[in-house]
């Protein structure tokens, strides 16, 4: 769970985001040219978001919220936009749940309650279990079978065991965020107009 209650403020709309997929990986090379690779199993998002030149008035509920945020101290919840939401169009409202328990870890799920529905997500989307803070990122088109039921695979080994029965968050996926920085900058321009970029990256 988030610090903060609430969303990230999504007005003013942001004119640019640059998501960024980060895979922690050691890596060593031989003097023979051999490289070894080492992951840790796990990804992360982060990114930066660009606002449009705004008034002091436009800029402000931004600017109150990330005050409160006390750089990357306090972590919030924020819906991007395009990136949070399915690809796949008309997406069903059903409550779609885990059918099975995973340990730490594991890459995959057997989920039901997509009864009628062929295409639940599109490889490349995010989805977001109840309970946990970590989003991951679906890996192959999930559908389902006549009985609804469906094997998700996705990104980024489970952070947390995976109990039967948790809900998924499947478009207006919110991602638990912490600021990168602990400043950030406001460029006051001629007319008065502010403009703003800020770095954020998911944490669990």
């Amino acid at each position: 769970m988030a610090d903060l209650a609430g969303f990230f403020p999504n007005t003013p709309g942001f004119s640019a985001i640059d998501f960024t997929v980060n895979a922690p990986t050691l890596t060593s090379e031989t003097n023979s040219g051999k490289t070894r690779r080492v992951g840790y199993g796990h990804q992360f998002y982060s990114w930066k978001l660009s606002y449009p030149p705004l008034s002091q008035s436009q800029l402000a509920p931004t600017a109150g919220f990330l005050a409160q945020t006390y750089g990357p101290l306090l972590s919030f919840e924020i819906v991007l936009p395009e990136i949070s939401y399915t690809s796949l169009a008309g997406q069903t409202t059903q409550t779609i749940q885990t059918s099975q328990t995973r340990a730490v870890g594991e890459k995959d799920v057997t989920i039901t309650g997509a009864s009628g529905i062929e295409n639940i997500l599109a490889a490349g989307d995010f989805v977001k279990f109840s309970g946990h803070s970590k989003v991951y990122q679906c890996v192959a088109n999930c559908t389902s079978a006549s009985d609804g039921t469906a094997t998700l695979y996705f990104a980024g080994g489970l952070t947390t065991a995976l109990a039967s029965g948790e809900t998924l968050t499947i478009t207006q996926v919110p991602f638990t965020a912490v600021r990168e920085n602990d400043a950030h900058q406001v460029t006051v321009g001629l007319g008065g107009l502010s403009q703003l970029q800020i770095d954020m990256r998911e944490t669990w």
